[in-house]
């Protein structure tokens, strides 16, 4: 330490009087020196020395003599300062185990001998004990708050000290508008944030140095700006999906916590806490997570809790139900029903079925939403036999399904068409029938023939013997249902026309074509109303003039026939063709002949048939007159006392009877 005891400015002085003395002879000045307590101390001397000279080393002026050495010769020593001092031939002493008792002036006299002048530099011993590390203690009571003032001193317990150095992180501090040095004091007129660090204090003397432990300074700021955020923003499916809630907050050593409903959240099983308690991570999410969830953000200055968070939960589907608006009887064809599935829960969908299978929204069925509440509406415009059965509603979501009670409509139908006169020979007899089928309810069906009366449901079926006297009888058919009523009636009598012009001839093309009809039902009343007159069925046969044999389909023939008409179509009339056409049409009561005259014509176009474009027929049998025709009627009822008879006596004469 003794090696830089002196300071510079003690150097310069000592410079300045040496440079003096060699102009004035004797010198006199104080040189400071300074040494450690137990340590060694050198006085240099900074004179020129001449080369025969006396150098002589005392306490203060003329007091106790140190060490002497004239010229190169050994030093001598003052017995009590031999074993702790050295004198160098240079002139320089060093003075060795310093006490404080050593603290006092020296002088130091060169005698030069040739001259017999004398200079002398006086000297002033500081003795300062080694420093001890200091203590760096805080003025200001903890915790240090950002924008208050706080102070820190250099505690050095007595010591004598000459200066104070702070560090922070290892930097030196550099004293600034608000941070203040002040010796063994630094202020911090605030103290922000930044000033947060690891901070030293170094204390010094002349001879010997030393530095306080670090302390550790934390600037905190309080708790603000609690904010929580989910990764979540749309609907949350309980036992689906997993939520992760963040929460972040403005300040120094921030601690955070959760709580549900008020409720501490501590971790473990749905619960995983991560990133210092600031992520909560809720996997998977469940029905009790509904809030709210709070953040508490915390440190030793204040704590601070976030907005309430309430996870959108999905609900499953519940609560569905199914009404119709109306449970009136609905007859197909004419009316319309709204069906109303209601439900509760998140983001569902609804689905029709009839019978197990989908209803696709097309007519008679139209589909619509609604959303609060959520509902569906299925409206059949208008109903059907094809709505009868279990409507249900399906509605759906990511969490469940539910099917809703189902729905049957209470439909009715009225029967097909009109109801139906039949009367079939089979075997000798005939099976009369009344038919009004496929109606719900059912329709009544009521025959009526020879003064008997049958009723039944649909339809009513009765045999009566084909020898028996049916001729000239009527079957009659009534039907009803909920008052909607058809009437239909079949008379007995053999294939006819009536009604139709006598011995008409009608021209036809050469090389067009020619259509022959007969139609046993023109004339009666239309079947496309409640009551109608129907003829027998028959079966037909066509033949032409001069021929036994039937004409058959081929070449330019075509016969098309039903069980009541029949037409004959020509392809290409040829002259060999004109002439007569005969149709035989024969039921259960008879036969009848009916007589077409084709005459060729030069000028004429195709030729039109009976009614709508068939050729006109000629009734063989008209050609009697209405005056035989009474007489037979006569005759028969004669011959014939009951209608039986009568029956019995028609279908004992030969065919040709009939026909004319």
């Amino acid at each position: 330490m003794s090696r830089w005891i002196l300071q510079m400015d003690h150097i310069k002085l000592l410079c300045g009087l040496v440079m003096s003395s060699l102009y004035l002879g004797a010198v006199s000045a104080q040189v400071s020196v300074s040494g450690a307590l137990g340590g060694s101390v050198d006085f240099n001397l900074y004179i020129p020395i001449p080369a025969n000279r006396v150098i002589t080393w005392r306490t203060d002026r003329g007091a106790i003599y140190i060490a002497r050495i004239l010229n190169n010769n050994a030093p001598t020593y003052n017995p009590s300062y031999a074993s702790r001092s050295q004198l160098f031939r240079n002139g320089t002493l060093r003075l060795e185990k310093i006490t404080i008792a050593d603290k006092k002036n020296y002088a130091v006299t060169v005698e030069n001998q040739d001259t017999f002048s004398i200079q002398t530099v006086d000297y002033q011993l500081s003795v300062f004990p080694p420093l001890s590390p200091p203590v760096l203690r805080s003025v200001t009571s903890s915790p240090f708050v950002n924008g208050t003032d706080v102070t820190l001193q250099c505690d050095v317990g007595g010591q004598n000290v000459n200066s104070y150095t702070f560090y922070r992180d290892g930097q030196r501090i550099i004293c600034s508008d608000h941070v203040i040095c002040r010796g063994r004091f630094l202020d911090f007129t605030p103290i922000s944030e930044s000033d947060s660090g690891s901070y030293t204090c170094t204390i010094q003397n002349p001879v010997s140095a030393n530095t306080s432990d670090p302390r550790s300074l934390t600037v905190y700021v309080p708790v603000s700006n609690v904010a929580v955020t989910s990764n979540v923003s749309g609907l949350v499916w309980p036992g689906l999906d997993s939520v992760s809630l963040r929460c972040s907050a403005r300040g120094t050593n921030i601690c955070y916590s959760w709580s549900l409903k008020g409720a501490p959240i501590s971790g473990g099983g749905r619960y995983t806490l991560t990133d210092n308690n600031s992520k909560l991570i809720i996997s998977p999410v469940s029905t009790t997570d509904n809030g709210p969830f709070i953040c508490m953000a915390k440190n030793i200055i204040n704590s601070q809790n976030s907005n309430d968070v309430k996870l959108n939960l999905a609900a499953p589907v519940s609560a569905v139900a199914l009404t119709s608006n109306t449970s009136a009887v609905l007859w197909a064809g004419q009316d319309s029903v709204s069906l109303y599935c209601s439900a509760q829960g998140s983001a569902i969908t609804f689905s029709w079925r009839l019978n197990g299978e989908p209803v696709s929204p097309n007519p008679p069925y139209y589909i619509t939403q609604g959303d609060s509440p959520p509902s569906s509406t299925l409206t059949i415009s208008p109903v059907s036999k094809n709505d009868i059965g279990l409507f249900t509603c399906k509605v759906t979501n990511r969490a469940n399904s539910i099917t809703s009670n189902g729905a049957n409509l209470n439909i009715n139908w009225f029967p097909d068409g009109y109801i139906s006169c039949t009367a079939q020979n089979i075997n000798q007899v005939v099976k009369l029938g009344c038919s009004w089928p496929r109606g719900k309810p059912a329709a009544n069906v009521t025959m009526i023939f020879g003064g008997v009366q049958d009723t039944s449901s649909n339809e009513v079926y009765r045999n009566v013997s084909s020898s028996g006297n049916i001729h000239g009888r009527s079957l009659t058919c009534n039907g009803d249902q909920l008052g909607r009523s058809s009437i239909c009636t079949i008379t007995f009598e053999p294939p006819m026309i009536p009604d139709y012009k006598i011995n008409a001839i009608t021209p036809a093309f050469v090389g067009g074509a020619v259509n022959l009809t007969v139609d046993l039902q023109a004339g009666v009343r239309p079947r496309a109303t409640t009551m109608s007159t129907q003829a027998l069925p028959a079966t037909f046969s066509w033949y032409q003039e001069n021929s036994s044999s039937p004409i058959q389909t081929g070449g330019k023939f075509r016969v098309d026939s039903t069980p009541y008409a029949s037409t004959l179509n020509i392809d290409k009339l040829t002259e060999s063709e004109s002439g007569q056409f005969k149709c035989v049409a024969g039921n259960l009561i008879g036969r009848t002949a009916f007589l077409f005259n084709v005459k060729e014509s030069q000028s004429g176009g195709s030729s039109s048939g009976l009614g709508g474009g068939a050729i006109t027929c000629i009734v063989i049998g008209v050609l009697i007159g209405a005056a035989l025709m009474g007489a037979i009627v006569f005759f028969i009822v004669k011959k014939c006392k009951t209608p039986e008879a009568a029956y019995e006596y028609r279908n004992s004469q030969p065919s040709h009877i009939y026909e004319t």
